[in-house]
């Protein structure tokens, strides 16, 4: 029987923890499994309580010095792990563990199997409008950032199950409590299920949802763009729109003043070739890695890309044309502000449609 180990971070989770024990234990007896308690040195006592439970259910209990963060608990709980499957759960019931035997059943046809809140049937209770929208909006960044989890609904959730030659020979370094999106953009997996589930309530104790959170969020966001190299893919993406400025001037230059061509007809060709120019060295070099040999979708995405730039350039106008009108903005400042907000646009919309 394939053995599962349940990871659970835990700081002063005294008032919660029997009663989690009590409910995997209830969910899980048929299983072949273990909890894996991380606790960080709790000053209400968790980590002692967490050894009394272990005399008479399947635990073991890892103590920490101090409050060293959740990513690294779940960490280090996975190298204490001797399961095959590998889960993680919160302490505070908010994950209901009546949920672990349906996701384990759905790890028959995954490599990870999410609870996902962001899935048909399923939710949350009793959050407020604010943190609402900021879940739903701290969601939508991935998914944009990293192409292999974009079709993940909750790639944010912290109630989770996979296999572990998902992480063989992955190094993990995440920073704050979101190590499931650390796993789902650096691990080795072909297949993801998303497990409705009702994210309920916290009924004891106080809730670690916080702005240092929030911040160590896009800390962490960071660090996984630089560890995928999307930095130096968008750094060679303004490469490729700057040599695009010389190849738009040049053709100008060539059309208008050799070939006596109208202005007119000059400056929409020497934009074309420019956009043309900058979609073959995007896809010879910065999303060389994307690409797909048949000639349809090579010329899709020529398409793609000549719509986004033709957006992009009105995007520029626009600002250019409201922060120098509306605002009185320097022409110049206003002029690189459009740039870069343009380029910053064509980048996303390219990285997510046209080399998807």
């Amino acid at each position: 029987m394939t053995k599962l180990s349940v990871i659970v971070p835990t700081y002063n989770e005294a008032e919660n923890l029997p009663y989690l024990v009590e409910r995997v234990h209830a969910s899980l007896s048929a299983y072949d499994y273990e909890l894996i308690i991380v606790d960080d040195n709790s000053p209400d006592g968790t980590g002692t309580l967490a050894e009394e439970l272990a005399r008479k259910r399947p635990i073991k209990v890892v103590h920490r010095p101090g409050k060293m963060g959740l990513a690294t608990a779940v960490i280090d709980g996975f190298r204490q792990a001797s399961g095959d499957i590998l889960g993680v759960i919160d302490a505070d019931l908010q994950h209901p563990p009546e949920k672990i035997p349906e996701l384990l059943a759905a790890m028959a046809k995954a490599d990870i199997v999410i609870a996902s809140r962001y899935v048909k049937g399923g939710g949350t209770r009793g959050w407020t409008f604010t943190r609402e929208m900021i879940s739903r909006g701290a969601k939508i960044l991935p998914r944009f950032l990293f192409a292999k989890i974009r079709s993940v609904k909750d790639p944010l959730s912290g109630f989770f199950l996979f296999r572990r030659e998902v992480i063989q020979d992955v190094t993990l370094n995440p920073v704050g409590y979101k190590i499931l999106l650390e796993i789902l953009v650096k691990g080795k997996h072909n297949g993801i299920v998303e497990v409705p589930y009702i994210f309920g309530g916290r009924e004891r104790g106080r809730s670690t949802f916080n702005r240092k959170e929030q911040i160590n969020y896009l800390k962490h966001l960071w660090r996984l763009i630089q560890s995928e190299k999307e930095a130096e893919r968008f750094v060679k993406f303004c490469l490729v729109g700057g040599s695009g400025v010389f190849v738009n001037m040049g053709v100008y230059w060539l059309l208008e003043r050799w070939g006596g061509l109208r202005d007119t007809f000059a400056h929409p060709l020497s934009v074309e070739t420019a956009i043309l120019s900058n979609f073959i060295l995007n896809e010879v070099w910065t999303f060389r890695d994307r690409r797909e040999g048949r000639v349809g979708a090579l010329l899709g995405r020529m398409l793609r890309f000549n719509l986004i730039c033709g957006v992009g350039w009105a995007l520029n106008f626009m600002m250019f044309y409201s922060l120098t009108r509306g605002f009185g903005l320097y022409d110049m400042a206003a002029l690189l502000i459009a740039i870069l907000v343009a380029m910053l646009f064509n980048f996303i919309l390219n990285k997510w449609w046209t080399w998807k």
